[in-house]
């Protein structure tokens, strides 16, 4: 299994100064916002903004009067705890304490496996030239050691370790109180819309459109815009359809998490226990050979 995917040199070139290739600096990321951004980041910014435009601009202001304030302040509070803690997740530079001492953002040395046998032996990391804990790893994505390791998660473009493995969960958590709040006032509403309508155009607004009752206003109270009744009928569905399944994904990866922490494991460690020990040992040598590009370490311990 050639997971680099190198192809065999078969042909000598011609000039020997051609077979000599140029070995790229490595660098190491900060944290979530140094360059390259992650489709996946950026995805996971996208649907936030849709979820709070749609569900605070939409759906919440078509509630009942008496219902309107919960209906704000409960997934609202959820909502603004979850930006704070995903932004603190993104942030903070999850790097090992000896690392973060050093200035690592600089050119890296280049592993060889001719000098070494493993990037990390004897509690030295030979790639950021530093003694290191020893819970922490070498991310290949980051090219740097991180304390406590769980996993590189594409979502905050960041690796979770001992530095904000809480703020991770706190904002898988709040992600789910919120979203699974407004997807029981989206369900509400397109319920409504078909039995009784009337329900959702207790704002003062609607007073103008009493004979029109195919024509709606979204964005209340602030900035009223008139629309159509299958406008926010389709709107409402893709609403329901994105957060059910988001609710559903993130239940499942904190379900596993609370799994993982009953039995004292991290991400990383649950997945070298599920491959025989000998698929370990011959992935970890690929890993530490190849560019950093390409190192395998992007999926294997990748959510």
């Amino acid at each position: 299994m050639n997971i680099c995917n190198k192809p065999p040199n078969k042909v000598a070139p011609e000039n020997l100064d051609e077979a000599v290739a140029e070995v790229p600096v490595q660098r190491a990321r900060r944290n979530g916002w140094s360059w390259p951004l992650h489709l996946f980041q950026v995805t996971a910014w996208l649907l936030y903004l849709f979820f709070a435009l749609v569900g605070f601009g939409i759906l919440v202001p078509l509630l009942p009067r008496h219902w309107l304030a919960a209906g704000y302040i409960c997934p609202g509070v959820c909502f603004i705890y979850h930006l704070v803690v995903h932004l603190s997740a993104v942030s903070i530079d999850p790097a090992d304490a000896n690392v973060r001492e050093k200035n690592y953002l600089g050119p890296l040395a280049n592993f060889s496996r001719n000098q070494h046998a493993h990037v990390i032996e004897n509690h030295h990391c030979h790639v950021c030239d530093v003694d290191v804990s020893a819970k922490s790893k070498h991310c290949g994505t980051c090219n740097k050691c991180v304390c406590g390791f769980d996993h590189h998660c594409k979502w905050f473009n960041n690796c979770v370790g001992e530095r904000n493995y809480w703020l991770f969960l706190n904002s898988v958590l709040s992600a789910i109180l919120g979203l699974g709040l407004l997807l029981l006032v989206a369900c509400y509403v397109f319920v409504e819309f078909f039995v009784d309508p009337m329900m959702l155009r207790s704002d003062q607004h609607f007073d103008a459109l009493k004979n029109h009752t195919d024509r709606w206003f979204v964005f209340l109270p602030a900035a009223p815009v008139e629309t159509q009744a299958p406008a926010i009928l389709v709107t409402t569905g893709i609403f329901i359809l994105l957060s059910l399944v988001t609710v559903i994904l993130l239940g499942h990866l904190l379900t596993f998490h609370i799994y993982l922490s009953w039995n004292k494991l991290t991400t990383y460690e649950y997945i070298v226990q599920q491959r025989p020990q000998q698929e370990v040992k011959e992935v970890d040598k690929q890993l530490e050979s190849c560019p950093s590009q390409v190192r395998p370490s992007q999926v294997l311990v990748v959510f």
